[in-house]
Order: C-alpha cells, then sequence, then structure tokens
C-alpha cells in the first residue's frame, strides 16, 4: 500500500531529526558517507502521520521505524529493520501494518515479509494500456494479508530461497452500473489468494538503503495453489535488476529494469499495476493494469548540503495483455524530482519527498528509503 503523508508529517519528521541531531557530533552527522559496515547503535524515528482525502475525511495516525544490528561486534552485519504503521480515518478506515527485513547469523540467512490489515477506497480504470479517465470508478476493499520470504546466501552474492503468500480480500461499495459491479471482472466478488514460489537474487549493494556501487537483481516465481486455499489458481513471475555506479564526485547514477507476468486466470486485484512510490512515480498505482508489466528508471542522485540531498529520475513503462503485444509507441513517460534528508547519515536512511509527472498524471510521495 502505498504510503500517503502529507507536508505536516514531513515537517514533523524533519524537525525530530533536527532536534536529535544537535545532541550528536557535528562531523560525524556531516559524515552522509560514513562507512557503513561499522555497527552503530539501533535506532528509533517515529512519524507523524496526517493527511485528508475526499475518500477518508481526515485520517491521522503513527508510525515506527526499528532499525538494528544482530551482533554489533560484527562489522559487516547489514542493519535489520522493522516498520509499523497505523492510521484511522474520519469514515472509519484503517490501515494497520507490519513488516520487516533481517539479516541473520553474519547475513548468512535473509528473511522479509509483513503482515497487513487494510480498509480502504480505491480506483479502477478497467483493464488494458488504454484505458480513459473517464472510466474511473471507486470501490473499497478489506484485505488481511502476509507474504515471507526465506533466503539463504550462497557464493559470490548469490542468494535462494522460498517466497510465500497469503491474501484474503472482500471488495464491497461497488458503483451501480460499473463494471466491477457487473461481475464481468474477476476478483469483484471475495476470494482468497495464496502461493508458493522459489526466490533467487544477487546481491552486491554496498548498503541496503542508498547504494553507492553494486547490483541487486531478483527472479521469483509464485504459483497459487489449493492446498495453501487460494480461490485463484495463478503464476506471478517477477524480475527485477538495479545497477548502481558512482557520477561525477559524489553523485550516485541507480537503475532499473522490472517486469511482471502473470498467468492464469487473475483477479483485477492481483494483475500487474502500474504507478506507485516506487516505479513509474507519476501514476496512481493500478492506473493501469493487465497481465504483463515492463518499466525501465534511472535517477541521479546527489548531496546538496548538509544532510540535504536530491534527486532527478525518468523512466517509461506500460501494460499488455501479453509479451507480443508491447509496443514501444504505447509506452508511458514517468519523470520528476525529489528532496532527501538524511536522519540516520551512517546507515545512509533518507526520509525523501518526490513530485513524479506522467501522462495527463502527476503525484506527490513521502516515504522512507530511495524507491529502489
Amino acid at each position: 500500500m502505498k504510503n500517503t503523508f502529507s507536508l505536516l508529517a514531513l515537517l514533523g519528521v524533519v524537525t525530530m531529526c533536527l532536534n536529535e541531531s544537535r545532541a550528536q557530533n557535528r562531523a560525524e552527522a556531516q559524515d552522509s558517507t560514513a562507512d557503513t559496515t561499522r555497527a552503530s547503535s539501533p535506532g528509533i524515528l517515529p512519524l507523524p502521520i496526517f493527511f485528508y482525502t475526499p475518500e477518508t475525511g481526515t485520517a491521522g495516525g503513527a508510525g515506527l521505524l526499528f532499525f538494528f544490528r544482530p551482533n554489533e561486534n560484527a562489522a559487516t552485519n547489514r542493519p535489520s529493520t522493522t516498520m509499523l504503521n497505523f492510521i484511522y480515518t474520519e469514515k472509519k478506515q484503517i490501515i494497520a501494518e507490519a513488516s520487516g527485513e533481517f539479516y541473520l547469523a553474519e547475513n548468512l540467512y535473509k528473511l522479509s515479509g509483513g503482515i497487513q490489515f487494510l480498509r480502504f477506497p480505491q480506483k479502477f480504470f478497467g483493464i488494458g494500456n488504454n484505458t480513459s479517465s473517464s472510466m474511473e470508478e471507486s470501490y473499497s476493499s478489506e484485505l488481511y494479508g502476509m507474504q515471507f520470504s526465506w533466503l539463504r546466501s550462497l557464493e559470490n552474492g548469490f542468494q535462494a530461497g522460498l517466497s510465500i503468500f497469503f491474501e484474503n480480500r472482500r471488495v464491497y461499495e461497488l458503483i451501480p452500473g460499473g463494471l466491477l459491479s457487473s461481475g464481468t471482472i474477476l476478483g469483484s466478488k471475495d476470494g482468497i489468494t495464496s502461493g508458493i514460489g522459489p526466490l533467487v537474487t544477487l546481491d552486491t549493494r554496498d548498503n541496503v538503503f542508498a547504494p553507492f556501487t553494486g547490483s541487486y537483481y531478483q527472479f521469483s516465481i509464485r504459483t497459487g495453489l489449493r492446498a495453501l486455499g487460494s480461490d485463484y489458481l495463478i503464476t506471478v513471475t517477477e524480475v527485477d535488476l538495479r545497477k548502481y555506479l558512482p557520477f561525477y564526485g559524489d553523485g550516485v547514477m541507480a537503475f532499473q529494469a522490472f517486469g511482471t507476468s502473470v498467468s492464469g486466470d487473475a483477479p483485477f486485484h492481483k494483475l500487474a499495476e502500474l504507478g506507485g512510490q516506487n516505479r513509474m512515480r507519476g501514476y496512481y498505482q493500478g492506473r493501469y493494469r493487465d497481465k504483463n508489466y515492463v518499466a525501465v528508471q534511472a535517477e541521479y542522485r546527489l548531496p546538496l548540503i548538509w544532510r540535504f540531498g536530491g534527486v532527478a529520475f525518468a523512466g517509461t513503462g506500460d501494460v499488455a495483455p501479453s509479451l507480443s503485444q508491447f509496443r514501444l509507441s504505447d509506452f508511458k513517460p514517468s519523470y520528476g524530482f525529489g528532496i532527501r534528508f538524511a536522519f540516520e547519515p551512517k546507515e545512509r536512511l533518507n526520509l525523501r519527498l518526490d513530485f513524479g509527472l506522467g501522462d495527463n498524471s502527476s503525484g506527490m510521495y513521502i516515504s522512507v528509503a530511495e524507491a529502489f
């Protein structure tokens, strides 16, 4: 679920970080390129959340980010993180999430995943890469879900393991006469989607939050199984390729190519979705959806002054019913810029504010850590 904070939340977080930084040694605070292989003390960042939308009315809540190293004496251990969010809205809607990423036994094992409860209005624009904004219809969904993966390190940065997911979704408050209420769209009624599959990664990044160098390649296949309670027998294949290169002194060029393919009779809410806070920024997540999705993006990251940095990004992507039906002329643009504030310089952990633009579309995103 996309994090949606207001500028008030940004100011609150930055103020807390500034107050905390006064108690630190100034030289340490300015060292944004500190050696992240050094052990550091655990850190906790509370995140006040406040926003307003016509669908929710006034909404508020809190988030809590906790990061630590399982063994501070092991200098090469990567930091583990836990994130908790709780939001309650004027219209009695709830978002509650708990997620984490843990590196154990000198980085030999990586456990990641989370659980989520969601009751929230969403938008549906139909299926395909040429849907009109006039097709927009609202609906609400209630979701209980979880996803976990287990990886074991092999050699030369390779990791292999399993990923499992479970999602129980109820769809309600459909627009009378709309596509979803017609019953012709698979997934417009209640259903469970669950499955399991292999996961392989190659991770040579020098830092998990904001890499300066290295690569991150991931390939996964997840198949829905009746034995795990799934109502939908689908297979989801994903490829995520990222590369990080130093560029003009302290700057970094980051590249990503991402692809998703969904086979079988998939409910509309499990189709590949274009948009969101990490890929194709500037589009509502799910503005375009179909069985196949491809996106590429590049981002230039550079330090500005003290703990502040800036980014400029651009990308393109599209969805299609099959791989053979992608057309370069149909690909949609995504571009924009952002501001970064390093509230934990040693770990290169940033608060980010991005402004994304697309084809007759735009979005603002406030979150923790880089988009990719």
